[in-house]
């Protein structure tokens, strides 16, 4: 027979690559991480499977897109994960950076002081600290941060205090991640500088107004997934053209 006709090859898994590989073939089998007596709330099933499988990913060093529904968690999720990376570290476990709309910036703080008040965060933005302290941290960023858990601040701050470009973080969060949907922006741009061991996008309309809306969130977790814009853009096209006829489910 032609090799093609049968196996060629084959790998023997040890118990870590078996349970993993079984974990992304199947998410609802992973074993879940457990309720920290330092979490003030109590997440339904679904968000219990959404916390477990961030950390799964983030563990791995994976991309992750949490797309549930507006009012469906989203952020109780990254607050209990937050509070799952705080204590069970790892060796040099550095902070962890969120970026979201200015808009945003009073429900988090507000949310993180109701369930995971134990969670130590910084805010840079000027409607938290002063001038004089957003020039201190920025001379000395690791010192100001070495007992922050995480680091909060605004799509428009990463273009104003560049040093957040510089630094390595344990984990790089995106609230209302269609905000970088457009690939040639500068904030786009500036938010995929950004260095980090796992990346999350938070995001209820991963598609707002086209399927192209995915690649550059793509691009931002997992860099090279989807391949090149001007590819992804032929296959969209081909998809809008009906010749795939998976296209209608999407």
């Amino acid at each position: 027979r032609h090799p093609k006709d049968h196996d060629w090859a084959f790998v023997n898994a040890g118990d870590w690559l078996s349970d993993t590989l079984s974990g992304m073939r199947d998410p609802n089998g992973l074993n879940t991480v457990g309720e920290s007596d330092n979490f003030h709330g109590t997440l339904r099933p679904y968000q219990k499977s959404g916390r477990d499988w961030l950390y799964f990913l983030t563990c791995l060093g994976l991309g992750a897109c949490l797309a549930d529904d507006m009012g469906l968690g989203k952020t109780v999720q990254v607050i209990s994960l937050l509070l799952t990376l705080k204590e069970k570290p790892r060796d040099g476990q550095k902070p962890s950076l969120l970026v979201l709309p200015a808009s945003l910036l009073a429900n988090w703080k507000a949310e993180i002081v109701k369930f995971a008040p134990s969670l130590r965060c910084q805010f840079i933005h000027p409607s938290e600290i002063d001038k004089s302290e957003f020039v201190n941290i920025g001379r000395h960023p690791e010192i100001a941060f070495k007992s922050t858990d995480v680091v909060l601040t605004t799509y428009g701050m990463l273009l104003r205090q560049n040093w957040l470009l510089d630094l390595d973080w344990q984990l790089v969060i995106l609230d209302e991640a269609q905000a970088i949907k457009n690939p040639g922006s500068r904030q786009t741009k500036a938010v995929k500088q950004l260095k980090a061991q796992s990346r999350i996008a938070l995001t209820g309309t991963p598609v707002e107004n086209r399927l192209s809306d995915l690649w550059s969130l793509f691009d931002f977790l997992s860099p090279g997934l989807l391949g090149s814009v001007a590819k992804f853009k032929q296959f969209v096209k081909a998809l809008e053209n009906r010749e795939h006829e998976q296209y209608a489910p999407l």
